[in-house]
């Protein structure tokens, strides 16, 4: 049942990514999640990344590597900006 929800709320942001970019592959909107707030969410070859940046760093997680809770949040922040 995990397996099924991950990937309908994964095809369901990429969508939305695709959508609010208007076709590009990278957002950029802050993104609070449970360990960091995220500023930008990129689609490189089917995979979603979330970019951090702080200072003169930048700090990527994979979308996948995510708790279902933060990948709710991402798909919720999303979703209010249609």
């Amino acid at each position: 049942m995990k397996q099924i929800f991950n990937s309908i709320i994964r095809r369901k942001v990429l969508f939305l990514v695709y959508f609010l970019a208007d076709g590009l592959n990278e957002l950029i909107i802050d993104i609070p999640l449970s360990f960091d707030t995220f500023n930008s969410i990129e689609v490189i070859e089917n995979t979603i990344l979330l970019h951090s940046f702080n200072d003169s760093l930048e700090f990527t997680t994979d979308f996948d590597d995510l708790e279902i809770d933060d990948k709710i949040e991402i798909y919720k922040k999303l979703f209010t900006c249609l």
